[in-house]
């Protein structure tokens, strides 16, 4: 990557790995084989009833100097879902509250993150991207959506 380069090292380059190789790992994606398209750059042997849509990567320094790299999906570009998506947050009313009932019961507390979260989580929304050369050697195939990832409407629900 440019910024490696410049910067005389490979960060960018390591979260970029790191990220792709989560998502192999977690199974994303199913491959649909090789994309071919028409004159008018269609995708002639698409899956039947999917949406192709784009995903991208989003780069981040997290407050700890980790340099974090996230495939995010254009989940803009997919219908509105008939139901509900509304995901709740825990409020900091909430959280005091939960800290109060704990020290007055002399309760002991526990936090964690579960990283890549939504990879852990399948969709029912039925669509495929034709992967970039992030994708390594499976750049230029059809992948069809199994789990969720950042980006998409259903995510987080």
């Amino acid at each position: 990557m440019e910024l490696d380069k410049q910067n005389g090292n490979s960060k960018w380059f390591d979260a970029v790995e790191l990220e792709m190789a989560q998502i192999k790992e977690y199974n994303v994606f199913k491959d649909g084989g090789k994309a071919t398209f028409d004159n008018h750059k269609k995708v002639t042997n698409a899956p039947t009833n999917h949406r192709k849509i784009r995903v991208h990567l989003v780069f981040a320094v997290k407050h700890d100097g980790r340099h974090k790299a996230r495939l995010v999906a254009g989940g803009h570009l997919t219908p509105e879902p008939v139901e509900s998506i509304y995901s709740g947050v825990v409020t900091t009313r909430s959280l005091h509250l939960v800290i109060f009932l704990a020290k007055l019961n002399e309760l002991e507390l526990w936090g964690a993150a579960i990283g890549n979260a939504y990879l852990e989580a399948f969709t029912d929304e039925l669509l495929f991207i034709v992967a970039g050369p992030e994708f390594e050697e499976l750049a230029g195939h059809i992948l069809i959506f199994l789990k969720a990832l950042y980006g998409l409407r259903s995510s987080g629900l």
